[in-house]
């Protein structure tokens, strides 16, 4: 997978969806992994298409855009300090009260479908999301990786 230690947001504070939108843009934008047009890209895609998602007890978030407004493929994590209301992606008329949130910037479209799956199999392990609710250094973000097998 493509995680750098400089993308992780650990108990960020944000009160709305564009607030944490804006930080993880600006993160990806500052390490020069996305283009400026990246930030209305995400929005603009995650309003088509949201990507709450729930699994057991988590509020999960992996919103990702056209691979037009990336740089290099890498991906951005934040838990959050306190959840924010995302709509589910299998069903806009409910939403999702989500706590980990990973941004997806993808340079191939390809790469998209294997990291997905990659976090799917993160989501269903219930030691690890607990941990990564729990994390605040890289060096722990790094071994929960490490432990799933995700790089």
């Amino acid at each position: 997978m493509y995680f750098d230690k400089d993308l992780c947001l650990f108990n960020l504070n944000v009160d709305t969806q564009k607030q944490l939108f804006e930080e993880m843009s600006k993160t990806l934008l500052k390490n020069k992994y996305v283009k400026e047009t990246y930030l209305r890209g995400i929005t603009q895609r995650e309003a088509q298409y949201p990507t709450g998602i729930w699994f057991e007890d988590t509020g999960f978030a992996i919103p990702h855009t056209d691979s037009k407004h990336v740089i290099q493929s890498q991906i951005c994590f934040a838990s959050l300090k306190k959840p924010i209301l995302f709509y589910d992606m299998t069903d806009m008329n409910k939403t999702v009260s989500v706590e980990l949130v990973f941004m997806l910037a993808m340079a191939q479209p390809h790469e998209q479908v294997e990291t997905l799956q990659n976090l799917m199999k993160l989501f269903q392990d219930k030691k690890s999301v607990k941990e990564l609710k729990e994390c605040s250094t890289i060096e722990s973000f790094n071994e929960i990786l490490n432990r799933m097998n995700i790089k």
